[in-house]
């Protein structure tokens, strides 16, 4: 069998079993627990973004959680492509980290009755190429001026690394997670670009996700729509995870926050989401906080 054949076969294969899990709807369970480190001293940016990504997420769902602070959850995580966390408990077993494998997981047990249940299979399939997408920029942008920018690094992300260490514990793991950062950044090659090129990045995904906005409501009879329709999806969640977090986390260097804020458009979606689902609270925090010229 040669190579093509092989992965032809193990698409099917997932295919198929992609299809048993959706045959097998599960039940919420009583116990559901999002875990995550203390957002005032210890929570860095991309992990602040993907875990109001999944509050947000499973807001949309109508699941009920619990919100657990716990300053060991990085290292409760089973792992992850970028951040690790939160981290989802379902039961008193089963762990699951980081936005995508949680929307994975969610979309499996609730099966026809699921967030994007109302999509086509090639719509679905093309949500999760965009989720990927967003995800990687966002993330990569956040962790490249989290552990790359200097002031950044020095003023914001280095105290909250060592803080819940005593010394020299907390030199040390200061120095894993730069180490782990930059290996990350490396990976995606993300390693060599300046403030620039990264703002660049970002502006690109913003300009593709407004024009999916665009092309949503120009698609709708009345209303406002999502990104990819009249009704939400895991990809809305994630992008107002990353934009509520990027406005409103304050860096010395806020640079990403000041590049979304000429997406008007963008911003009005996320406000409409933080007025549906938080009361309008998270983004009143943005009005507050100072932006480059």
């Amino acid at each position: 069998m040669n190579l093509e054949q092989n992965l032809t076969a193990a698409l099917m294969q997932s295919q198929s079993l992609g299809k048993e899990a959706a045959a097998e709807e599960e039940a919420w369970p009583a116990e559901a627990h999002l875990h995550q480190p203390p957002e005032e001293s210890q929570l860095l940016l991309p992990e602040r973004s993907s875990c109001l990504a999944v509050k947000t997420y499973l807001r949309m769902c109508g699941l009920p959680f619990s919100e657990r602070i716990s300053e060991n959850a990085e290292f409760m995580s089973p792992g992850g492509r970028l951040t690790h966390l939160p981290l989802l408990r379902l039961g008193p077993v089963r762990t699951f980290a980081e936005f995508e494998p949680i929307v994975a997981q969610v979309e499996a047990m609730q099966a026809g009755s699921s967030l994007g249940s109302w999509m086509t299979q090639d719509q679905r399939d093309d949500v999760r190429c965009l989720v990927g997408h967003v995800e990687n920029v966002f993330t990569l942008a956040e962790i490249h001026m989290s552990f790359v920018d200097a002031v950044n690094y020095q003023r914001y992300t280095a105290p909250r690394t060592g803080q819940p260490h005593p010394w020299p514990l907390s030199v040390m793991r200061r120095i894993t997670r730069q180490r782990e950062a930059q290996r990350l950044l490396k990976v995606y090659q993300w390693q060599e670009m300046d403030h620039d090129q990264v703002l660049h990045e970002v502006g690109l995904c913003a300009d593709a996700l407004v024009a999916q906005l665009e092309e949503s409501q120009e698609a709708k009879e009345e209303g406002a729509g999502f990104l990819c329709g009249s009704r939400p999806c895991a990809l809305d969640a994630l992008v107002f995870g990353h934009v509520a977090a990027i406005l409103t986390t304050q860096m010395p260097n806020m640079e990403l926050a000041a590049i979304l804020g000429t997406y008007p458009r963008l911003l009005a979606h996320c406000r409409r989401i933080d007025g549906r689902l938080f009361e309008g609270k998270l983004l009143s925090v943005e009005e507050q906080l100072e932006y480059p010229e």
